[in-house]
């Protein structure tokens, strides 16, 4: 039984869990030669999976701004037309 990172009498826990850690360390020293847009969107992946695991989602900073542009328009009565909703609905139903 392995309980609070103990391995196991033939160790195997810990081997794996050390082959994963090195792993992950790798594609990370590699994504750190990425274009900066690559490494973003790693960035936006490991956001979601941390979303997942602990249900909460943590916003980026782009994210963060577009909500405050989307409240400052609604804010000023600037909405999307209900023909336009109307459109987008119908293209969603299909």
């Amino acid at each position: 039984m392995v309980m609070d990172g103990a391995v196991s009498r033939d160790g195997s826990c810990g081997i794996l869990k050390r082959m994963m850690i090195k792993i992950l360390r790798d594609a990370v020293q590699q994504a750190e030669t990425w274009p900066q847009e690559d490494q973003e969107e790693l960035a936006e992946y490991a956001r979601e999976i941390e979303a997942r695991r602990t249900g909460v989602y943590i916003m980026s900073d782009e994210e963060r701004a577009a909500v405050r542009r989307g409240l400052a328009q609604a804010d000023r009565g600037e909405f999307v037309p209900d023909e336009l909703v109307a459109e987008a609905d119908k293209r969603h139903d299909q």
